[in-house]
């Protein structure tokens, strides 16, 4: 499975996560921001998220995720951190079946994030 079907996957679980939650779902038209989708509970706070699929399992069982974002044309390619303001929730679907969301605030500065175990991060949906 691509890259590209694995965050569409992650995608529409967070989608029927935040339906069922009574959420409004708000989707960018082009696929170029920091964010995947949009939530409106109601008061009038819109909250960015960014969605990520894990498959990948650290040695201790967690689920690692990747917290930058890959870009280059020809011979040039780049990686990115994401900065404040890029998204406030990370939406972490994991091939196992487990949902994480885990504020922005958590995961500021880093690079990879390990999911599943609790020496890693506990903010499971």
């Amino acid at each position: 499975m691509n890259t590209k079907r694995k965050g569409s996957i992650a995608l529409s679980i967070a989608i029927s996560y935040f339906v069922n939650k009574a959420s409004t779902v708000l989707l960018p038209i082009a696929d170029c921001d920091k964010y995947d989708l949009a939530i409106d509970n109601g008061t009038g706070n819109i909250k960015k998220v960014q969605c990520k699929y894990s498959s990948d399992k650290h040695k201790s069982g967690a689920y690692l995720v990747d917290l930058r974002t890959f870009g280059g044309y020809r011979k040039k390619t780049y990686h990115l951190h994401y900065k404040e303001g890029d998204f406030d929730f990370l939406f972490v679907y994991c091939e196992n079946g487990d949902k994480y969301l885990i504020p922005y605030q958590k995961v500021a500065g880093k690079s990879q994030l390990g999911v599943g175990v609790k020496s890693w991060v506990e903010f499971k949906c």
